[in-house]
């Protein structure tokens, strides 16, 4: 891990291109090794006048502030995390912005009050909207070309719990799923990876219940020997699939990517 304390290439270009992390050129490499491009710049999708595409594991944001640069305005991008994005001062933030907090409902607040679902969303988007406001108006008087509020929509909550996923169709269906999102580490190698496995098959669940015909799929995950069957059960619901580990990912690195293409749920 020491070489992490020391900025490579990747980080320094991340850092004056102002992206919060250095991922942003996986995706961007990804994007053009498959074409995806043609997804994320379309003028015409299913919602029309442009794509609808959601990015899981959003934080901090460096794949939604790429994904809607190259989207100028088009469409619509939807991001979920359960963490804060930290890109509202570059981005044009979101009115829509909308904590979802279920698994954090009724647990104890750090002096012993419980606190409900509803009033944790509340609390929580309190700060959000106070950024989203500035983003807003640094945004719509820029003439930057950094897209409206209209078109950025941001679900904090975790994508295993039921109100979060069913908010999630409701702003779907989607051109194009993306995930950066990796589990808490443990440095037990085998317990990192079943993690991410387990991880990465919530993405894909999730992403066969949301995308449109056509759609792609691409999504990290740490390799550990279950890359195969994973890629299995996705060529049953796309027309292509693979892994694919792009040059921005550090050597020491045991990440790689599933891009999936030509979603249909009559494939098998």
């Amino acid at each position: 891990m020491a070489g992490y304390e020391h900025p490579d290439y990747w980080t320094l270009r991340a850092k004056k291109e102002g992206y919060p992390a250095r991922s942003v050129y996986k995706l961007e490499e990804i994007v053009k090794k498959f074409g995806l491009l043609k997804i994320i710049c379309a003028e015409r999708s299913v919602r029309e006048g442009g794509p609808t595409i959601l990015d899981v594991g959003a934080a901090p944001g460096s794949w939604s502030l790429w994904l809607l640069r190259q989207m100028k305005g088009r469409g619509k991008l939807v991001a979920v995390d359960i963490q804060d994005l930290s890109i509202m001062p570059q981005a044009a933030a979101t009115r829509n912005s909308e904590p979802i907090l279920a698994s954090n409902a009724n647990k104890p607040m750090p002096g012993g009050e419980s606190i409900r679902a509803s009033e944790v969303s509340e609390v929580a988007g309190a700060a959000w909207a106070t950024g989203a406001a500035k983003a807003a108006k640094a945004a719509n008087s820029s003439g930057s070309g950094e897209p409206s509020l209209a078109h950025f929509t941001f679900v904090k909550g975790d994508i295993l719990d039921e109100p979060v996923r069913a908010r999630l169709r409701e702003l779907g269906p989607y051109n194009l799923v993306v995930s950066d999102a990796a589990p808490a580490t443990s440095g037990n190698r085998l317990v990192d990876q079943a993690r991410s496995e387990e991880l990465v098959e919530a993405v894909m669940g999730l992403a066969m219940g949301v995308l449109a015909p056509g759609g792609a799929l691409v999504t990290k995950i740490f390799q550990g020997g279950e890359e195969r069957r994973l890629l299995t059960e996705l060529r049953a619901h796309f027309a292509q699939a693979r892994a694919f580990k792009p040059q921005a990912c550090r050597s020491e690195s045991f990440e790689t990517y599933l891009v999936a293409t030509g979603f249909s749920s009559n494939i098998e």
